[in-house]
């Protein structure tokens, strides 16, 4: 008879820590997909796929996603490696425990792990190493660098939805050289077509005040004639 494939927590570690310093300032009645999305800045349906299943997993809260009594010791420092200990035993087996003790300098075997009974990709399987490493340390001194990594992620999605904005300068000068003294006194001696010319000016949107009165200057200088 095949062996049957386990699932294991994904919840992204970044998730993990920012959720254990929301509950340190205050823990909320419900946790719902709602607060997930704004307190983690992401989607409802994501929350509600990738994060609220995974903290009823883990004993932070229940079905009904109310905290138990285990987030209130998970956000506290002194208790902190053993919510981490309690979660490593119920959720675990003892073989992973036992064949991968410092995952953090055999990372590879612990992918290969997950891999191999759980049947998940590549991706899920890092997610899933990720978080039992953090799990085995236990160290709530690592929320620092968490929450840094979090930032980042956060700081690129914004520059990635944000563009930056340029700004065109387009004006239109119609441009007739100086007329001579003596074609001003004789207009006859006029020949020829008048000149218009169109220029179109690129202005970056970094460019400084004193930048852009320097640009117009020149075209004053070499095209008006003026000093």
């Amino acid at each position: 008879m095949a062996e049957s494939k386990r699932s294991f927590p994904m919840l992204p570690v970044g998730h993990w820590w920012t959720l254990r310093k929301r509950f340190q300032q205050s823990i909320p009645g419900v946790v719902t997909d709602n607060y997930l999305s704004t307190v983690l800045d992401m989607e409802v349906r994501s929350a509600r796929a990738n994060v609220l299943p995974f903290l009823k997993t883990l004993g932070i809260i229940d079905e009904d996603g109310k905290p138990k009594e285990r987030a209130k010791l998970w956000r506290d420092d002194g208790h902190y490696p053993d919510v981490c200990q309690a979660i490593l035993k119920e959720i675990y087996p003892k073989d992973l425990l036992d064949a991968v003790a410092d995952p953090t300098t055999s990372r590879n075997k612990v992918e290969r792990w997950f891999a191999n009974h759980t049947g998940s990709g590549e991706a899920a399987c890092r997610r899933m190493a990720t978080l039992y490493t953090i799990l085995v340390e236990a160290n709530p001194a690592d929320e620092a660098e968490g929450s840094k990594a979090a930032e980042s992620i956060k700081v690129a999605k914004k520059s990635m939805q944000k563009p930056r904005a340029t700004r065109k300068v387009k004006p239109e000068l119609s441009v007739n050289p100086p007329a001579t003294a003596a074609a001003s006194q004789n207009p006859a001696t006029l020949t020829g077509p008048g000149i218009n010319i169109n220029l179109q000016i690129h202005i970056s949107a970094d460019a400084s005040a004193d930048q852009i009165e320097q640009i117009f200057a020149a075209m004053a200088k070499h095209i008006y004639g003026r000093k």
